[in-house]
């Protein structure tokens, strides 16, 4: 592994872990919002797939959209229809 490599993996690592703390902090008041804006994302990227649109599904995908919800679905499928991911 290079060292490119290595930094890009701790910089993700290290956002990962914010994100983490993030959810856990505000887990407790917004924790119901959360839920619902992941689920809703879920089905937001199973819907993109069902109507044909080139989104695979996959555990990161499936991921980010947990995470990020609705608006992590929405990024997945932009990035996936442009073509900057593939």
């Amino acid at each position: 592994m290079d060292v490119t490599t290595a930094i890009g993996l701790l910089v993700v690592a290290i956002l990962v872990l914010i994100v983490l703390y993030i959810l856990v902090k505000i887990g407790t008041r917004y924790g119901k919002y959360l839920a619902v804006n992941s689920i809703l994302g879920i089905i937001v990227l199973a819907l993109a797939d069902f109507i044909g649109l080139p989104v695979p599904i996959n555990l990161i995908t499936i991921i980010i959209c947990a995470l990020a919800g609705i608006p992590g679905a929405l990024l997945v499928i932009l990035l996936f229809v442009l073509g900057i991911v593939a």
